[in-house]
């Protein structure tokens, strides 16, 4: 797979919510380029398409690069987008929304601006500074932050009740500012978790992994792991980095 990928440290204000911004550059035209669901919402520029809010997703999704056409975006935190994307989490979960969809005359006049740049690092710049929200982050992005610091493994019940509300309560918050129920949100954030962990254990040894990460046992594990991403974990340690 040749595309050189870089990320792009978050000025200090917006680290709180924001993971990265990042830029690729394929190589060669990659037709159907994977991107695996990691808890995030991203808002991505390519060429030809424009800005586009790239919501939470449940499953893998597969994109086509040009070659030699750079895209670039930003990541936010998992939980940290919904003061910044001015959606509701529930309408963009697994979608690709236009940009002046969601933020209007200003997602236009982002478009129109960046596609001046001459550079990613211009295109980022452009978009860090229409990077503005008004909200501090309540009980949802607190709860994810701790969901995220347990990698998963977390008994929906016992966020619930340091919430002090409902767990149905907890689930329509969850639901309304991420698109995700706690739980599945529990759940990509082990998967996620469970990622770097293959690359460093021997091949065909997920036992271990699958037991570090919170899964009942291998077959578990093999499971949700070929849910999220349509490979085993053996075909998707032996891709090409």
């Amino acid at each position: 797979m040749s595309a050189r990928y870089r990320e792009h440290p978050a000025p200090e204000r917006l680290r709180p919510y924001v993971e990265c911004f990042w830029s690729i550059e394929p190589g060669e035209a990659l037709p159907d380029y994977p991107v695996l669901p990691d808890g995030c919402v991203d808002i991505v520029y390519s060429p030809s398409t424009g800005p586009r809010v790239v919501g939470t997703m449940t499953r893998v999704q597969r994109f086509t690069l040009a070659a030699g056409q750079i895209q670039m975006g930003v990541r936010f935190r998992p939980g940290m987008a919904s003061g910044f994307v001015r959606a509701p989490g529930i309408e963009t979960t697994d979608r690709l929304l236009p940009l002046d969809d969601v933020w209007g005359a200003e997602g236009r006049q982002l478009y129109a601006r960046i596609e001046d740049a001459k550079s990613a690092e211009q295109c980022i710049a452009l978009l860090e500074a229409h990077l503005v929200s008004e909200s501090e982050p309540g009980i949802v992005q607190k709860m994810s932050a701790y969901i995220i610091h347990r990698g998963g493994q977390v008994r929906v019940d016992d966020l619930a009740f340091d919430a002090a509300m409902s767990a149905r309560q907890l689930r329509r918050l969850f639901l309304e500012q991420m698109g995700l129920t706690p739980k599945h949100f529990c759940r990509v954030i082990r998967f996620r978790h469970s990622l770097p962990r293959l690359r460093t254990t021997s091949r065909g040894d997920w036992t271990r992994v699958a037991l570090d990460c919170g899964y009942y046992d291998q077959a578990h594990f093999i499971n949700e792991f070929r849910e999220f991403s349509g490979y085993t974990p053996g075909e998707f340690a032996a891709l090409p980095r």
